[in-house]
């Protein structure tokens, strides 16, 4: 105990100096009151209040540890995955059979690898069915680490029920569950504000967010379920939104009934091979986890967020006969969009009607916006017909898309090979090979207007304690996909070539080691960089694990890439070297079995050749509480930041209430904080309250247009409760 003592006091004392050097000496006088006094706050609460007393919960449960992850890489200000802890919490009840599960269903217990699943299939092939758990640690690349992490998912028992389960236990001993999120930005933006110019656009609704979602499951063999949303500013049950939220989603969805292996009904995701022409889901991209470059999981999956453009709506199944799947999909559904009619003739008796772009936001806020809600209707029919075998698998993939109105984009340069058209047919073949310690995977495909996608790759076991990991893509200039979502630089695939390679390396078991090197081009012109172009990103990575309950990592990462130069006067934009650096050191401690702490710190540096170097930097301590028993728990961050500007902001992944992520980008000067507080009353009633602020002392404004808040501050408020039965 005075060994654990010591340690936290200089972890503490060590971020207090930290932090008291960083707010007199870099930041500059602060002018807000209100912003001091919260610093000095801060700064007694670490030394003096017990610790014990102060911290709250890491995480709302290990699961959105897991998920955390994939989060980190990113770049966004709202991540949305609630479905992926939908997914673990249900095998958490109804656990995976390790015998009988198969590759996609393994990969959705998102932590492992795909190396690690295929050893496991193989070794259970070679030796015959696991007869214990105990086994795992016979497979190789199953370490302690990693099958602790699986233990609550799997189970090795051989129980009837797995391939006959009755229909009445499918419909009455499922689990029920309803959640209803109410949140609130505390703060007025202009958007809120009634204009006296009547042909300036504001939000016509409230300014809360409220979400609500009913699901009922079996295991992962049957679900069902309806999901609510209405966005900060739009209307609720009145004028243009009547029906009351602004979105609703409703699915069912079976799985592994003899030879039907998966049918869905209402709203769904589909998911084929690498993801070259479709994949509706979540897709891994560059990110921490530099061996998740193979894409995994089952071609049918139940849809239960709430975003309101990447998901297919209508019916979908896959049936199975011996090596053979079968999957077809057809989907109908009305876009976003922002339609022109077109006076055909001098009498403007005959118009015809386009429309100039897609809009995927899904909000419904001001007059413009609900005036381009659902204009277009989109058909999306497809399929996959596939040979699985142990250690190979090859298959066939379509997909057909046709929009109800002819698509006249304004194609800028850059933009000229961008899909602009009516209807649009993708076909490819993908396959996966494992020799060995060797897994080749790939996907190669064809778009009807000529465009061609080629993606191929290798995940490679070296040693016991090292991984490679090989990606080659090309996707041509006019390569066009409506859902597609393959590896890459950007989320689509279109007008880059690229190779990606990766790293892991365990030299000793308190030591991890993860590197990747991605090179790519782009042959023809993209948004602000008006000439062909080429870039690179290299990530390093090293985590030192010196005892259960801590754990450090140091991270560097840097990319270059192309840009057009702001500070060109020529006819013609010429293009600059855009360069970004990001270095961060971790430390996360268990300081009990209750309390855990975190400190990190993290700089980034940008420039844009031609112009200085940008410098900024965050500081932040997390604090973490959860006791088994006691009802309350919950989680704490202080953050100082500063950046010179938005090109120099740093992305931070925050701990929010069950089903709900954010990763705000912090630039400026200021600090953040936040706190929650999760209280469960009981077995099947919880609570959440999520309290968060901004404070910026280089500012009084914050925001521009709609989003403007005219003051240095930014609050919200955010209520959950989840009833299960």
């Amino acid at each position: 105990m005075e060994i654990f003592s010591v340690h936290y006091f200089l972890l503490c004392f060590s971020f207090f100096i930290l932090i008291s050097l960083t707010v007199t000496i870099v930041m500059k006088p602060l002018q807000n009151i209100k912003f001091q006094f919260l610093v000095k706050v801060f700064q007694v609460v670490l030394l003096v209040i017990p610790a014990a007393i102060f911290a709250q919960q890491a995480e709302e449960n290990e699961d959105q540890e897991i998920i955390e992850n994939f989060a980190r890489s990113e770049d966004s200000e709202e991540f949305t995955f609630d479905g992926s802890i939908d997914d673990l919490a249900n095998l958490k009840k109804h656990p995976l059979n390790l015998n009988r599960a198969s590759a996609g269903e393994l990969a959705e217990i998102l932590f492992l690898e795909p190396q690690q699943i295929d050893e496991l299939q193989r070794y259970i092939q070679k030796h015959g069915k696991l007869i214990s758990i105990y086994e795992l640690q016979a497979v190789p690349l199953w370490d302690i680490a990693t099958i602790k992490r699986v233990l609550p998912y799997i189970r090795v028992d051989e129980n009837l029920q797995d391939l006959h389960v009755p229909v009445k236990d499918l419909f009455t001993k499922g689990n029920t569950q309803f959640v209803t999120r109410y949140q609130q930005q505390i703060e007025k933006t202009n958007g809120y504000l009634i204009p006296t110019d009547t042909n300036k656009q504001y939000y016509q609704g409230s300014p809360f967010r409220l979400f609500m979602r009913f699901r009922y499951t079996y295991g992962t063999q049957m679900s069902y379920g309806i999901t609510a949303d209405k966005d900060a500013g739009e209307e609720f049950f009145k004028r243009s939104n009547k029906r009351g939220f602004d979105f609703y989603s409703a699915h069912f969805f079976l799985r592994n009934r003899k030879q039907l292996k998966a049918l869905a009904l209402g709203d769904y995701e589909v998911r084929l091979g690498q993801g070259l022409i479709m994949w509706t889901g979540f897709g891994y991209r560059k990110s921490p986890a530099v061996m998740m470059i193979k894409r995994n999981g089952p071609k049918l999956r139940p849809y239960t967020s709430v975003n309101e453009f990447r998901f297919l709506r209508g019916g979908a199944f896959t049936l199975g006969f011996k090596d053979w799947e079968v999957t077809a999909f057809a989907s109908y559904k009305l876009l976003d969009a922002n339609v022109v009619s077109q006076t055909l003739s001098d009498t403007s008796i005959n118009e015809e009607e386009y429309f100039s772009a897609l809009l995927s936001t899904g909000y419904h806020r001001t007059q413009s916006e609900i005036a381009k809600r659902e204009m277009v209707g989109q058909l999306t029919t497809g399929g996959n017909v596939s040979y699985n075998k142990r250690n190979w698998h090859i298959g066939a993939n379509a997909v057909y898309t046709r929009y109800f109105k002819p698509y006249n984009k304004d194609l800028s340069p850059y933009a000229l090979y961008d899909f602009s058209a009516q209807q649009l047919v993708n076909a490819s073949v993908d396959y996966h090979v494992i020799f060995r310690n060797i897994h080749l995977f790939g996907e190669n495909g064809v778009s009807s207007n000529g465009g061609f996608g080629l993606l191929n790759g290798a995940i490679i076991s070296l040693d016991k304690k090292v991984d490679m990991g090989i990606v080659h893509r090309y996707y041509s200039k006019n390569f066009q996909t409506i859902y597609g979502g393959s590896f890459g630089e950007r989320s689509h695939p279109q007008n880059e070539h690229g190779l990606y390679l990766s790293l892991s390396v365990r030299p000793v078991k308190m030591l991890q080691l993860d590197a990747f090197f991605d090179l790519y081009m782009h042959p023809w012109l993209k948004y602000l960089t008006d000439a062909p172009s080429w870039g690179n990103e290299n990530y390093f990575q090293a985590t030192v694990k010196p005892n259960k309950k801590s754990e450090i990592y140091l991270r560097y990462r840097f990319e270059t890439k192309k840009r057009n130069s702001p500070l060109n006067d020529l006819p013609l934009d010429y293009v600059v070297n855009e360069t970004r650096q990001g270095l961060r050191y971790q430390h996360r401690f268990n300081v009990t079995n209750e309390l855990t702490i975190s400190n990190r710190v993290e700089t980034s540096f940008y420039s844009l050749q031609g112009n200085k170097t940008e410098v900024g930097f965050v500081i932040y301590q997390d604090i973490a509480y959860k006791k088994l028993g006691f009802p309350l728990s919950g989680n704490a961050r202080f953050a100082i930041f500063r950046t010179p500007s938005y090109n120099s902001r740093i992305y931070t992944y925050e701990n929010d209430v069950l089903y709900s992520f954010s990763i705000p980008a912090l630039y400026g000067n200021g600090i953040r904080y936040y706190l929650t507080l999760r209280y469960s009353a009981t077995r099947w009633l919880d609570f959440w309250v999520r309290w968060s602020q901004t404070f910026r002392s280089d500012t009084q404004v914050i925001g521009s247009g709609l989003y403007q808040i005219n003051g240095n501050k930014k609050s919200e408020i955010k209520v959950q409760m989840r009833l299960r039965f």
